[in-house]
């Protein structure tokens, strides 16, 4: 089905996005893009000179209420499990910024292979944090790694995720 977004005709195939060309008449696969440093895929809509995500696009696609101009915080869209190359309908959904920085791998950088714990330098114990409404929160000091992600997961759990 042919739906039109932001003045261009799309299709969604085999999982994938398809523009037309309005040069060549042809369709063509914007998943084929090159993604840029971020890591996402943009696509250039010529009719108002702006680069949209491709996962964004993707969601449109299939929910004609979302708002693709709205980029707040409050109309994210989210890789369920984490790639962001798999722009899969069924791998998307509409999160706030707080619930898609929850779904994310752990950074490489972190003293810690536990989401939400660190080495607390200082007093030599492991701690677990999380954060609330762009606000952290101490979840207390801990002798090992694996009790201080215990309690992470636990309060992950008390806020729903």
């Amino acid at each position: 089905m042919i739906k039109n977004i932001l003045e261009t005709d799309f299709k969604y195939e085999n999982d994938k996005l398809y523009r037309l060309s309005k040069w060549t008449g042809k369709w063509n696969c914007c998943n084929d893009l090159k993604p840029k440093s971020s890591k996402y895929i943009q696509v250039f809509i010529n009719k108002n000179k702006k680069r949209y995500y491709l996962h964004r696009l993707i969601y449109k696609y299939h929910n004609e209420d979302f708002d693709i101009t709205d980029n707040s915080k409050n109309n994210q869209i989210d890789h369920i499990n984490i790639n962001p190359s798999d722009n899969r309908i069924e791998n998307l959904r509409v999160v706030n910024h707080t619930e898609n920085q929850r779904n994310r791998k752990k950074r490489e950088n972190t003293t810690s292979k536990y989401i939400g714990v660190s080495w607390d330098k200082k007093n030599n114990k492991w701690l677990a944090s999380i954060t609330i409404n762009s606000k952290g929160k101490n979840l207390g000091r801990f002798d090992n790694e694996e009790e201080a992600a215990e309690a992470h997961k636990m309060a992950m759990k008390k806020v729903g995720k």
